[in-house]
């Protein structure tokens, strides 16, 4: 059963597969960060779980946008297998 079900891969797998060999996957990770300064003022209730909700909120309504000066670090992962679509 295990060769016809490495039989069945094969198959799937593209002519360009087949043509550069094994498939590694390699996953970059960009650390992007800033500190936001929340004033008590700015705040229903004067605490750290609701100053995050605040910059939460600013955040996903497009307040504050991460840009190239906030950038703090990169990592790479590699792995192997997986076909060329993602499979």
């Amino acid at each position: 059963m295990r060769n016809l079900q490495k039989e069945a891969e094969d198959m799937k797998k593209t002519g360009e597969e087949k043509k550069h060999g094994r498939v590694f996957k390699v996953t970059v990770t960009e650390t992007l960060q800033r500190e936001i300064t929340v004033y008590e003022s700015e705040l229903k209730e004067p605490t750290l779980d609701d100053a995050e909700q605040t910059v939460r909120d600013w955040w996903s309504n497009g307040d504050i946008i991460l840009v190239a000066e906030d950038f703090k670090g990169v990592e790479f992962h590699a792995g192997e297998g997986g076909g060329a679509d993602g499979e």
